[in-house]
């Protein structure tokens, strides 16, 4: 069985969270493992398509840095599609209401894909 990071992907998505209700099934599986920008690095590169639904400007800008991407802000909702490959980028101490500048150590990653059960 090949890992996530050994495939082709269709679509790569970059999000701050996972939304439960981009989920169009009755019921569902999420599998989620850590991750490094390495592997994500490694995911974006084997993608057809790369979206992103990240606001967060520094968050972006960091992304854009070690992705080698152009990557702008977005507050689109993410409706998910059946061979996507999510890649969800967080804060380990989300501050509110402050923007911080963010660096690779602030960051958690993880590589996540849902299926219908």
């Amino acid at each position: 069985m090949e890992t996530v990071e050994e495939k082709l992907y269709n679509r790569a998505v970059l999000l701050n969270a996972l939304p439960l209700n981009a989920f169009g099934y009755n019921e569902f599986t999420v599998k989620c493992k850590r991750a490094t920008l390495d592997a994500i690095k490694f995911i974006v590169k084997r993608s057809e398509v790369v979206e992103n639904y990240i606001r967060h400007e520094s968050t972006i800008r960091l992304l854009n840095n070690v992705l080698g991407l152009d990557l702008k802000q977005s507050s689109g909702l993410y409706e998910h599609r059946p061979l996507d490959v999510m890649i969800v980028v967080t804060l380990r101490r989300p501050v509110r209401g402050v923007e911080v500048e963010v660096r690779e150590e602030d960051l958690e990653v993880f590589i996540c894909e849902a299926s219908e059960v």
